[in-house]
Parts: structure tokens; sequence; C-alpha cells
């Protein structure tokens, strides 16, 4: 089977709606499924995934393709490494034909990859060594962790000496700046050699989306033999091109379904509680990193879930990591509850081994109150406790303050509106005043906006918007361009009505209507009608042999490099050549070679110019016809009038430099037979 069958076996065996379901939440709308767009902020689904045709489209960004584009720019991979995981996941056996300058040529990303997969099978196999893994079995013995967790979590064991990974390392010839970058190994102080950076610790790997290690966490183990007894309870891996801990959450690749299931995420503070959630059947269990948590963090939660449950001990630092989450998550589409566990449980890990554990769990989780709620009330509470007209008065300003920087004025009017009526009743003042407050508050310490820089000048006659592509290769850029709903079909929504009003434009100069400086709305009809017209002839190739209404073939009418932008005409020169070779044209074969050259602005609008056809809802192939000679005949009709005004701009140049010309004539004859009379004093006449 030589690679192009291999690709092809690949892109059939992965199921678009399996693959994209596992890393947001889809939900049937129609024919296709339905989305948050995970490549912009999106409030409202936006993408949607047609499990006919195997591929997906956002009508915001613009981000669209089949299952290796998603791959590829979901997790940063390149168009290998998207193959690699697709024949894994589908159980499919790929041929090293890597050469030794392929090898040698691999990315940062994979180098670090492939180290830390190492590194988790050495940890693993420590801890199942009968000697070496002892002390670290004993310890999981006291935690009660069973050997399913063991294996789902991959947990392991760095043992109790300073070079043991190292020296593995070094007798097996592997690139040991790779562990170095990864944080696993480091440069000894004095003499030559390295060290462990994790000794006599429990390792807990920690994964991205798609079940490989990143990075690890280690908890160290009691009676340790090595290094300073005050080392840190837990070490984490340093940050690397493969691991941000402000973006990653701890055992997500292993909860994400529950959390689909369930529509809630519930975030705890450690590895061990997370474990044992999930050993104790509460799947949809997460935590953060040793960190605060960040607004990448719900970025990563908001696909899967509608509400997060915070569970944070009921003392002062639960209760301040609760105020920042509730800054976190107050903007946002996330509804966030409080969950405090009940007094006299330390963590999850405790409250779950009780007989009534899960139980008791059950009911905290169901009974976890509005982050804002949580708030209010332990400010009501202080408010009641202080008996002074000042100190009420500065518990009130600083909770609208607190309020204020955390972004209220982003909520919805109604509930934003339910909170001013709260604190209205506590502070008996009306809402009113109390939404000036916060408004007041919120200008006051709103960052001052950057001084707005001048325009750059631009490098062609029209304005910079004009050439803006689809996507320009960012699946996160909107196109300015991308036409509203009612601009996909033909007609007095659509690109006649942009044409005509683009003519219709009071006042235009010759030089603002050129090429290339066409007024925005003109822009937007001709990518439009470009992108009916590779859409007409992905769904029905023989149009490419029609004759136009006048009298010319397309195929001769409408060539390679007469496109208005660099996309459309790198795709539609694909298209030509796969037309006039007589190869077929498929989408999911035009997808997947485009995204192995790299090309994912053309992926984009390939599924964008699909879309608009689509959205037609046209069955008889006649209509799919009127379509494309209607977008043919825009064209041509831009083009011819884009050649008249070049012709005019052309004379008019002419003329001008003809009339500077003449008029310089008529100034020397005159500067001859009116020389200056100004001279030098004291020359003859004629000499100067």
């Amino acid at each position: 089977m030589d690679r192009d069958d291999l690709k092809r076996q690949v892109q059939e065996a992965t199921d678009i709606i399996q693959l994209i379901g596992e890393q947001v939440t889809l939900r049937p709308k129609g024919k296709e499924f339905a989305c948050l767009c995970p490549f912009h902020e999106d409030r409202n689904p936006s993408m949607f995934v047609s499990p006919q045709k195997q591929i997906y489209k956002c009508f915001v960004c613009g981000a669209g393709g089949d299952v290796f584009s998603f791959v590829m720019n979901y997790h940063k991979l390149s168009f290998p490494e998207a193959m690699k995981v697709l024949a894994e996941r589908a159980g499919i056996e790929l041929p090293d034909t890597r050469s030794p300058q392929d090898t040698a040529k691999a990315s940062l990303r994979q180098k670090l990859a492939d180290a830390n997969k190492c590194a988790c099978t050495f940890f693993q196999r420590q801890y199942q060594h009968q000697q070496v893994g002892a002390k670290a079995r004993e310890y999981v013995a006291t935690r009660e962790i069973n050997e399913q967790m063991l294996q789902e979590f991959q947990i392991g064991y760095a043992p109790d000496s300073w070079d043991a990974l190292a020296g593995y390392l070094q007798k097996r010839n592997l690139p040991l700046e790779d562990y170095v970058e990864c944080g696993l190994v480091s440069p000894r102080k004095t003499g030559n050699g390295l060290f462990d950076r994790m000794r006599h610790r429990l390792i807990f790997p920690i994964f991205d989306a798609l079940g490989r290690p990143i990075a690890f966490g280690g908890r160290i183990l009691p009676d340790g033999t090595l290094g300073d007894k005050n080392e840190a309870k837990y070490l984490n891996s340093p940050e690397t091109p493969l691991f941000n801990k402000s973006q990653t959450l701890y055992g997500l690749h292993l909860a994400k379904q529950a959390i689909i299931q369930t529509r809630t995420a519930v975030i705890v503070e450690g590895y061990m509680d997370v474990v044992a959630c999930h050993q104790h059947g509460v799947r949809n269990v997460v935590a953060a990193l040793g960190t605060a948590l960040t607004k990448e963090h719900a970025h990563a939660l908001r696909h899967f879930a509608e509400k997060v449950v915070l569970l944070f001990d009921a003392d002062e630092a639960g209760q301040k990591a609760a105020d920042r989450a509730v800054e976190i998550f107050i903007g946002g589409t996330l509804d966030v509850t409080i969950a405090v566990l009940p007094d006299g449980s330390k963590d999850p890990d405790e409250l779950l081994k009780l007989p009534n554990g899960r139980e008791i769990w059950d009911k905290a989780i169901k009974d976890s109150r509005d982050a804002l709620d949580y708030q209010f009330d332990r400010m009501k509470s202080q408010f009641t406790d202080n008996d002074t007209v000042a100190g009420r008065q500065r518990l009130t300003e600083e909770y609208l303050r607190t309020l204020a920087l955390q972004g209220l004025e982003k909520m919805s009017p109604i509930r934003r509106g339910l909170v001013y009526e709260r604190i209205a009743n506590l502070v008996h003042l009306d809402e009113k005043t109390i939404g000036e407050m916060v408004s007041r508050l919120a200008k006051t310490n709103r960052p001052t906006p950057p001084k707005p820089q001048p325009a750059p000048t631009p490098q062609h006659p029209g304005g910079a918007d004009d050439y803006l592509d689809v996507m320009d290769g960012d699946p996160a850029l909107m196109d300015p361009d991308m036409p509203h709903p009612s601009d996909l079909i033909p007609g007095p929504g659509g690109f006649d009505q942009a044409n005509a009003d683009s003519q219709n434009q009071p006042n235009m100069q010759p030089q603002q209507a050129s090429a290339g400086s066409a007024p925005k709305v003109r822009s937007r009809a001709l990518k439009l009608a470009e992108r009916q017209l590779l859409g007409c002839l992905l769904h029905r190739p023989d149009l490419f042999g029609i004759t136009l209404d006048d009298g010319h073939a397309f195929e001769e009418a409408i060539i390679p490099g007469d496109m208005t932008t660099d996309a459309a005409n790198a795709l539609y020169h694909v298209v030509y050549e796969r037309i006039t070779a007589g190869d077929a044209l498929r989408l999911s074969s035009l997808l997947m070679e485009l995204m192995e050259q790299g090309r994912q602005d053309l992926a984009n609008l390939l599924t964008q110019a699909d879309a608009d056809i689509e959205k037609l809802g046209f069955t008889e192939p006649e209509q799919l016809e009127a379509v494309f000679r209607k977008a043919a005949e825009k064209l041509l009709e831009m083009r011819q009038i884009d050649e008249k005004l070049q012709t005019r701009d052309m004379a008019l140049n002419a003329d001008s430099a003809e009339l500077q010309e003449h008029l310089l004539r008529q100034i020397q004859e005159q500067h001859r037979a009116n020389p200056s009379p100004v001279r030098i004093a004291g020359l003859p006449r004629g000499k100067s």
C-alpha cells in the first residue's frame, strides 16, 4: 500500500463526529452537528460538523477542513504527527518511512514528546521493580489506590537516587538535551554529568488532550535518604513548548467524557484528590496544577461543560481561591458554583472513603452555591458583624470595587440587576445608585487605552483590508470580508446588490475605483462570486466545460490568475489542474492534500466554498448551473470594469504627462524670451 492509499485509509477510518466530539460538545442540528468553535472565543455555537462529508466549518472565524486539519490545528501538530495520531487511534500501523535526515529535523515539540514518553515508561518500571519501588508501593497501599487507577493515570516512581534516570538515558545514548529541556534532568553545578530533578517521589504524569505525557508532578515520599528534608511536598515540571500549567488541567483526558455526559466539571486541588474521585466513580473531576484558575482553564472547560463546581476547603485559603475563580469565570459563559466540604473532611480522598462518603459528596455538589451568592454571603456576614457606619461604608465600597474589577458589567443585564438588588437591600440604597457606583469604580480602575497608532502606509494603491484573505493561514483569525448569511444567495441580498452598491458610490474618483482599491463591499462581492464558482465546480466538475452566454468556453474565459486573492488563485489552480488532467475532484482528497502541503488557508477557503453552495439548498443540476453562470458572469463583468478603469487611468496619466511636457516647453520658451531681471551687479547683460 503506497503512502497516498495509507493516508486515505486513515482518513476513512476516522469518524469526524467522534473525533471532534472527544474535544468539544456536539449537538445535533438538522443533518449536521453544532458546537462552540475551539479556534476563537465563541459564545454561541458557530462551528458545524457534517457527518456526510466528514468536514467541519466555522461561520465566524472561517476555520474548516477534515480530520487531519482539525487534529493539526487543535493540537498544534504537523501533518505527519497528525497522521501518526489518527493512525494509532484507528489501530492502523504506519511503516517508518522517515529518513535519517527527516528524523534529525523532527520538531522540538516531537522531541520533547518522545522524551516525556520514554521517561513515563521509566518511572512506571521503577514503580513495579521489586526492590526499587517497594517504598512507593507501600505508600500507595496506605492511600488505598487500586491497580486500575495506577494504570489509567500511569503513576510511577522516581528512585531514591541522584542519577537513576540520567544514567538510564546515558547508557542508551538518548539525546540528553531533550530531557534537560523537559526539566527531567539537569547539569551538575560542579563537575560533569547530570542529576535527576525528581528523586524519591511518586510520579503523576500530566497528559494533554490526546493522552500523551507532556509533564510530570512528583509527590515526595517519606524516609528518603537523599536531598534536603525541607524539599517541597510537590514538584512539577517546568513549562516547555509542550506544557503550560496555566492552560492544563490534571486528569482532563480521562474526565472529558464524564464532563460531557453530566455537563458539569468539578475542580479539586490536587493529584491525589483527582485519583481518589475517579476511583470512587466520580469521573468528571480535574485539578489545577499548583496555580490559581485562569482564563485558559475556563476556555478548556467551556467546550465540555455548562457548569463548573469549584471544591475548596472551608478555610481562608479556600475562600481566597474561590474569589480568584469568580474573577475568572464571572464574565464567561459557564455557570460557576462553590462547594465546600463538610467540617471534619480534609479532602475528597478522606470523604469518599467514609461509608456514606459518596452520598455526602453528591449532596455537596448538588447544594453547591452560585459563586456570586457565595461571595455575597461572606460580604453580608462581615457587614452584619461591623456595626459602625464608616466600617460598613468601607466594606460596601471594597465589595463593589471587587465586583467592578471582576467584570460585573460584562454579566447579562438580568443577572447584574439581581446582584444590584441584593446589595441595595443590604446597604439600604437604591439599585440605580449601586449601578452608578459600580460603573464609576470600573472606570476608575480601567487601564488607560493605548494611544492610537498612525495608519501604516499601504504598499499598494488600495487599502490593506481589500487584500485580506479568508484565513491567511490562521484558523483563529476572522475574515472581515466573510459574507453575511444573506449574501449566500445571489440576488437582492447577494453579490448583485453588493456590485450595484459599489458602482453607485457618490463622488467615486478614478483612482478609488481601480482594481485593488475597490470598496470593501465590492471586494466582498468578488470573493463570494469566486467561492460560489469554486463550490459549484466541487459539486459539478462538468460545469468546467460549459459555454458561457457570450460564446466563450468557461475553461478559456477564466483561468488561474483571474481571481482577486492569492488564496482563491492558488485553490483554483489546484482545481483547474485536477479537472484538466481528468482526475476525480473529491472534497476529502483535496483537503487531505492541502493540509499535507500546510495550506490551512486553502482548506478554509475550500470548506467555505462548499458551505456557500450547501447553504443555497439547491438540489436540481439546473439550479447549480445557474449559480455557476451568474458567478462567472460577475467575475467577467468585474474584470471588464477593471480593464476599462485601468485604460482610463492610463489615458489620464498619459494626458497628464503630455500636458506637463507641454507646460514645461512653454515655460522654457517664456524663460528664453524674458530672462530673469535678477543679475549679479557689474556683469554685462547675458553673462552670469
